[in-house]
């Protein structure tokens, strides 16, 4: 446990004390102290407000390295800052998904296994920040969902126009099974607000209600993380299910007539299928809307011109470029 010990103490002269008696400990214990791993933070009163200052304390004869001002240190996986600011955190657990994610984009894997890399590894990797950072849940969204996004667009061949949802749904809904950093941040903050909660001491049960502010809220509503996931699928299903319904009655007559032992064999049947023709069946659903580029390919129209501009309408296009088309409400 002497890994992670920390000495605490209100003067710089007790905590030399102490340091002193952990020396002697750690003699007697036969365990081997590493000076150039350890470091000191020192705050202290200066008139009416606290300011970060330099110890200078020395453990077995060593001077201890000082933390830098406005510099911060690890303990327990997590930084403290003299300002308790969680930049620092952000930035590693932001390389480390960015790195990550560059070393499986250049494997030369299937996607379905560069998909499982990310499931089964990635998302564990980052969990440990998760659980005891205070990053907030709207900079994972804008930062860590859209790096993972680009890159699960970018190994099924996805535009970037196109939908996750069906993606993001499980195995026996035509889905990969798979979830977003963002996902994994609610699960990791149920996890920890659940052990506060639960806890048999009552200095810890007393911290879960001292903290139940509107920042952790939305994670106390949460039973376990099987509801984060199965909240959060279940979004992705009705949007994905409007979405399809509204384009005609092809997919309701699809919906209509799937069964269950149907759906149980896709996931293992797609599983084998060749790279190119495994990425079609998850493109699918974006290449049935009915845009001009579309209808051409299909026979049923003469031009992919966009009849007010006259550009290709893509589905890019229709999404993005053409303001009439989004202000007539002609596309879902």
């Amino acid at each position: 446990f002497a890994d992670d010990a920390a000495v605490v103490s209100g003067q710089e002269k007790e905590n030399q004390m102490l340091l002193n008696r952990f020396t002697i400990w750690c003699q007697w214990a036969q365990m081997i102290i590493r000076v150039d791993k350890c470091s000191t933070f020192g705050i202290r009163k200066q008139v009416t407000k606290s300011i970060q200052y330099l110890p200078k304390l020395f453990i077995n004869n060593c001077l201890v390295p000082r933390v830098e001002l406005g510099k911060s240190f690890r303990y327990l996986g997590r930084y403290f800052d003299f300002n308790m600011s969680d930049e620092d955190h952000k930035s590693e657990v932001y390389d480390t998904l960015t790195n990550i994610l560059n070393e499986i984009d250049d494997l030369p894997l299937h996607p379905k296994n560069k998909i499982l890399l990310y499931s089964r590894y990635v998302l564990s990797k980052i969990s440990w920040h998760f659980t005891v950072s205070d990053i907030g849940k709207t900079w994972v969204n804008d930062k860590l969902d859209s790096i993972a996004s680009r890159y699960i667009r970018k190994w099924l061949e996805l535009p970037i126009s196109a939908t996750l949802s069906n993606v993001l749904l499980p195995h026996n809904k035509f889905g990969l099974n798979i979830i977003l950093p963002s996902t994994k941040f609610l699960q990791c903050q149920t996890v920890s607000r659940k052990a506060l909660k639960s806890s048999p001491n009552e200095a810890i049960n007393n911290l879960w209600k001292d903290t139940s502010n509107h920042k952790n809220v939305q994670y106390d509503k949460y039973k376990n993380t099987k509801d984060v996931l199965n909240t959060i699928r279940e979004q992705h299903e009705d949007k994905l299910q409007h979405h399809l319904i509204s384009q005609g009655s092809f997919f309701s007559n699809i919906i209509n007539h799937s069964t269950l032992s149907f759906n149980s064999i896709w996931s293992s049947v797609q599983s084998r299928l060749p790279k190119n023709i495994f990425n079609f069946t998850i493109r699918y659903i974006n290449n049935t809307l009915p845009t001009r580029k579309n209808l051409l390919k299909w026979g049923i129209s003469p031009t992919s011109e966009c009849s007010f501009c006259l550009n290709p309408e893509s589905l890019l296009h229709v999404v993005a470029g053409c303001k009439t088309y989004l202000n007539e409400g002609r596309f879902t």
